[in-house]
C-alpha cells in the first residue's frame, strides 16, 4: 500500500520532474559545464517555499556529478551555530573534496590561530562580526586564502558550491553567510548556487543596511548574486493534474468513493476557485495530506464533498476559515423570516465583515471564494443573489452538509459530540435491524434515544426510508413502540402542541412505515397489534389518530373497511382496560376523553349511548360526576408544571348532547348534587385556576338551561 501522506520529499531524478524544470537545471548545469573562465561565480536561484528549489539543484548536481572535472559541494549553513564555525566549517568542507587537509602537521593555521585565539576543538574567534571582518583582510588570512586558490588552480577541477534552505536562517545567520560568500566569492573555478526566497531574504538583509527596507536588501544581494535566476512557475495544468492525482491517492487510500456526478462537480469547484491558490507543489501536497489526515476521522459523518472544499478554504482562505467558525449564524441560518421578510441588516453586515476580510485577497480570489461560499453555504445566496431557501434544512441535514447547524461542528471538532451519535455506527444499526435479536436492538435502540433525544433518533431514521425493506421497518416500528415513554409529548386537554411534540412526530414516522407497504393485510395486521392492551394507551390514541385522521402525500394510513376494524380494536382495548380494575372510561381515559367518544362515536354511536346510559344505571351519582369532570377541559401548561382544571365550556356541553340525552344526565346531577350545585351562583374562569368540581356542575346546568331557554324561545317564535 503505498504511504497515505505525501512526505513533500525534492526529486532526485529529472524523469520524475512533473514540472518542466528539467530544462531550466540543465541550462544551469551546461553554463558551469561549457564556461572557460576561471573567475568564480556566484549564481542565485529565487523561489518561494515549496516552488520545488531543492528539486532543481538536485538535477543540477546529478548533471554536474557526471562530469569528472566538477566537484559539488552541498553546505548546510544553518548546522553551524555561529559565525566561525560557519567560516571553518566552509573551508573545511572545500578541503576535503580536493581531499586537502588545510591544517598541515606543521602549521597548524601558525600564528593566524594562535593571533585570533583559536584553538583546534575548542572553539572560534572570540571577537564581535566587525573584527572578523578586519580579521579576514588580515596578511595571514590572505595566505590562507591563497593556498585554498592554490589547490582550486593546481587540481584543475571546478569546485560547485550549492547552499540551500539560506531562507531558514536568522537575520544574524543571514548577515554572516552573505559575508563569507563576498569574502570567498572570488576564488578560482568556484561557482556557488544559493536558494532561497528572495523577498524573504532581502526583507530581512535589508534591515541592516541604507534605510532598512527591502529595496536596501535587494541592492546588498545585486553586489553578492552575479546570476540572479527566478525558478520557473509551475503551469497551472501541470498543477491541476499534480493536485487531483494526489487527491485521488488520498481519496483511493481511504476508500471514498465520488459519484461521478459529484466528482466532476467538485473537480470543477477546486479547478476554478481553489486551483488558482495553489501555487506550488508543496500547497497541494498539503491540501491533499489534511484530507488525508481528516477523512478517516470524519468519514461518514459528514458531507465528502463539502469536506474536500471546506478544508480548501481552510488551507487557501484562512481568514474566512477563522469567520465561517466564529460567527456561524451568518451561514446557517437564513436571511428570510416570518412572512418571508428579509433580514436586510443582518445581509449588509455579512457584505461589510466579508468586505474587511477580503481586502488583501485579488478580485478574482474574491470572487472564488464567494462562489465556494455560496456552494457550502446555500443561504449566502440570498445575500448575493436573489434566491430565498425553505425547507433547506431538511434537505442540508439529510446530506449531512456543513450549512445544516446539527453538523455545522463536525466540520470544525473533528469528532462526533458528546450529544451526538456516529452515523456510521447508525448506518451498523439499521443494517443489524434483521440480524440482532429483537431484545438486543431494544436495548441499543434505547440507549441511542438516551444520548440524541427522540426527535432526532426520527430525524436519522427518516433518512433510511426509502432504502428499508418491510421487515425493516416493521422492525423499526415496534422498536419505536417498545420505547414509547421516550417519546413523552405535551400532554392532552386544551393545549395540544404538535410541532416537535415527540409523541407526534413518532406517529407520523409509523403512519409513514405503513403507508409505504402495499399488502393492505400486512399493514392491518402491524396496526392493529399497535393498538393491543400490551401499548400503553397514550402511545396507541396518538397512532390511532394518524391511522384515522393521517395522511402521507395527501393519501389516508386507512379507509373504508380497514379503518373501522382499526376503530373496532381500538375502542375494545379501551373497554378491556377500564374493565381491569371496575373503573369506567370516564376517569380511566380522563385525558383523552374528547378523542376517545369522537373514535367510538364514529364507529357505533349506538354504543356510546347504551354505555352512558347503562353506566348511570348502575352508578347514577358516581358516573354522573365522573362525566362532568371528565369534559372539563384540563390544561398543561409549560409554565404550570401543575395540570388544572378550567371551564366546562359550550363546547363540551354541545358533544354530551351528541352523545348522549343531557336531559337524564341534568335529571342525574339534580338527584345527587342539588345541594351542592345551588348553594352558590356559577363562576367562569377562562383560562385561570379556581375551577371546583361542583363549580363545573353549575357551568353544566347553566348551558342547559341557557339550552332549554333558547328552545322555548324558538318554539314561541
Amino acid at each position: 500500500m503505498e504511504q497515505i501522506y505525501n512526505s513533500d520529499k525534492p526529486i532526485d531524478d529529472k524523469n520524475k520532474d512533473r514540472f518542466n524544470r528539467n530544462k531550466f537545471s540543465s541550462r544551469i548545469s551546461q553554463t558551469i559545464i561549457n564556461r572557460k573562465s576561471d573567475e568564480g561565480l556566484v549564481i542565485g536561484l529565487y523561489g518561494v517555499w515549496g516552488e520545488g528549489k531543492t528539486s532543481v539543484l538536485n538535477m543540477i548536481q546529478n548533471d554536474l556529478e557526471e562530469k569528472d572535472d566538477i566537484f559539488v559541494v552541498k553546505f548546510n549553513p544553518w548546522r553551524f551555530k555561529d559565525e566561525d564555525s560557519l567560516i571553518l566549517n566552509f573551508l573545511k568542507n572545500i578541503s576535503i573534496v580536493l581531499d586537502r587537509d588545510l591544517n598541515n602537521a606543521k602549521e597548524k593555521f601558525g600564528g593566524f590561530i594562535k593571533k585570533y585565539g583559536i584553538g583546534v576543538g575548542v572553539g572560534v574567534l572570540n571577537i564581535d562580526l566587525t573584527k572578523i571582518g578586519e580579521a579576514l583582510s588580515d596578511t595571514e588570512l590572505e595566505k590562507l586564502k591563497d593556498r585554498v586558490n592554490a589547490f582550486l588552480k593546481e587540481s584543475k577541477k571546478k569546485i560547485v558550491i550549492i547552499i540551500d534552505d539560506i531562507d531558514r536562517l536568522d537575520k544574524q545567520e543571514l548577515f554572516s553567510l552573505f559575508k563569507l560568500i563576498k569574502l570567498t566569492g572570488d576564488f578560482s573555478n568556484t561557482y556557488y548556487i544559493l536558494s532561497f526566497d528572495d523577498e524573504m531574504v532581502a526583507s530581512a538583509i535589508g534591515e541592516r543596511y541604507a534605510s532598512g527596507d527591502k529595496l536596501s536588501g535587494y541592492n546588498f544581494l545585486e553586489k553578492i548574486i552575479q546570476v540572479p535566476l527566478r525558478i520557473p512557475q509551475a503551469q497551472s495544468q501541470d498543477l491541476l493534474n499534480y493536485t487531483f492525482e494526489l487527491l485521488n491517492n488520498a481519496f483511493s487510500e481511504n476508500q471514498l468513493d465520488l459519484q461521478t456526478e459529484e466528482a466532476q462537480k467538485i473537480g470543477s469547484l477546486i479547478s476554478q476557485n481553489i486551483l488558482p491558490r495553489i501555487k506550488t507543489p508543496r500547497l497541494a501536497i498539503r491540501y491533499a495530506n489534511s484530507l488525508s489526515f481528516l477523512i478517516p476521522l470524519l468519514k461518514g459523518e459528514v458531507n465528502n464533498s463539502d469536506l474536500i472544499l471546506f478544508e480548501g478554504i481552510k488551507i487557501f482562505y484562512p481568514e474566512y476559515y477563522e469567520f465561517i467558525k466564529n460567527y456561524p449564524t451568518y451561514f446557517i441560518e437564513s436571511y428570510y423570516g416570518y412572512r418571508d421578510s428579509k433580514d436586510n441588516a443582518k445581509a449588509e453586515e455579512l457584505k461589510k465583515e466579508l468586505e474587511k476580510i477580503s481586502s488583501s485577497y485579488s478580485n478574482n480570489d474574491k470572487k472564488a471564494i464567494e462562489n465556494l461560499l455560496k456552494e457550502l453555504f446555500p443561504y449566502t445566496k440570498e445575500v448575493f443573489e436573489n434566491y430565498s431557501f425553505s425547507n433547506g434544512d431538511i434537505r442540508w441535514e439529510k446530506e449531512k452538509r456543513i450549512v445544516s447547524p446539527k453538523y455545522f461542528n463536525r466540520y470544525f471538532v473533528y469528532s462526533v459530540l458528546n450529544d451526538e451519535i456516529s452515523d456510521v455506527y447508525f448506518d451498523e444499526y439499521i443494517k443489524s435491524l434483521t440480524a440482532k435479536s429483537f431484545e438486543e436492538l431494544s436495548k441499543e435502540t434505547l440507549e441511542i434515544i438516551k444520548r440524541i433525544g427522540p426527535n432526532d433518533f426520527l430525524s436519522k431514521i427518516s433518512f433510511y426510508e426509502e432504502k428499508l425493506n418491510w421487515d425493516e421497518k416493521k422492525c423499526l416500528v415496534n422498536l419505536i413502540a417498545d420505547s414509547q415513554d421516550q417519546f413523552e409529548g405535551m400532554k392532552g386537554g386544551t393545549f395540544m402542541f404538535g410541532f416537535h411534540n415527540p409523541r407526534k412526530e413518532a406517529g407520523r414516522f409509523i403512519a409513514r412505515m405503513l403507508q409505504s407497504q402495499n399488502d393492505e393485510n400486512e399493514k392491518l395486521i402491524l396496526a392493529q397489534s399497535l393498538l393491543k392492551i400490551n401499548i400503553p394507551f397514550t402511545f396507541s390514541s396518538e397512532l390511532m389518530w394518524w391511522f384515522k385522521y393521517g395522511k402521507t402525500n395527501g393519501i389516508p394510513t386507512f379507509i373504508g373497511s380497514d379503518l373501522q376494524k382499526l376503530e373496532r380494536e381500538f375502542i375494545e382495548r379501551i373497554l378491556e382496560e377500564a374493565s381491569l380494575d371496575n373503573s369506567n372510561i370516564f376517569i380511566k381515559f380522563e385525558i383523552s376523553i374528547f378523542a376517545v367518544l369522537d373514535y367510538w362515536y364514529d364507529y357505533d354511536k349506538d354504543q356510546v349511548y347504551q354505555y352512558f346510559e347503562k353506566n348511570l344505571l348502575e352508578n347514577n351519582k358516581n358516573i354522573s360526576r365522573d362525566i362532568i369532570n371528565a369534559l372539563t377541559s384540563t390544561i398543561y401548561s409549560s409554565s404550570n408544571p401543575e395540570p388544572y382544571k378550567v371551564d366546562f365550556k359550550k363546547d363540551s356541553y354541545e358533544l354530551l348532547k351528541k352523545y348522549y340525552d343531557v336531559d337524564k344526565l341534568y335529571d342525574a346531577l339534580m338527584a345527587n348534587y342539588k345541594e351542592e350545585i345551588e348553594e352558590a351562583t356559577v363562576q367562569f374562569f377562562d383560562m385561570d385556576e379556581g375551577q371546583t368540581e361542583y363549580n363545573a356542575m353549575r357551568q353544566f346546568v347553566h348551558w342547559y338551561n341557557e339550552d332549554k331557554n333558547n328552545l322555548i324561545e324558538d318554539n314561541n317564535q
